[in-house]
């Protein structure tokens, strides 16, 4: 719809309008780091998926949560 990729903000935007709620209540979940940094320089609340236990990438930015599973998320919720 906006002919751009992540991490372009206008991508992010397409949720906050679909979904009509406030970026802060939109909560992202990604395994890939450059998708939290993207997300988070966006104004999402980003929960990075760890599975394997890699190291961050240094991108400037930090998710509000790490998990190692989706099932963590109710307790951050």
């Amino acid at each position: 719809m906006v002919r751009t990729y992540k991490p372009s903000p206008a991508v992010y935007q397409l949720a906050v309008e679909a979904l009509k709620l406030k970026k802060s209540e939109i909560g992202f979940v990604s395994s890939n780091y450059w998708d939290i940094a993207g997300a988070t320089t966006f104004g999402f609340p980003t929960f990075w998926l760890n599975r394997s236990e890699a190291t961050p990438d240094e991108l400037g930015t930090a998710p509000e949560a790490t998990i190692a599973g989706v099932r963590e998320l109710s307790d951050l919720l």
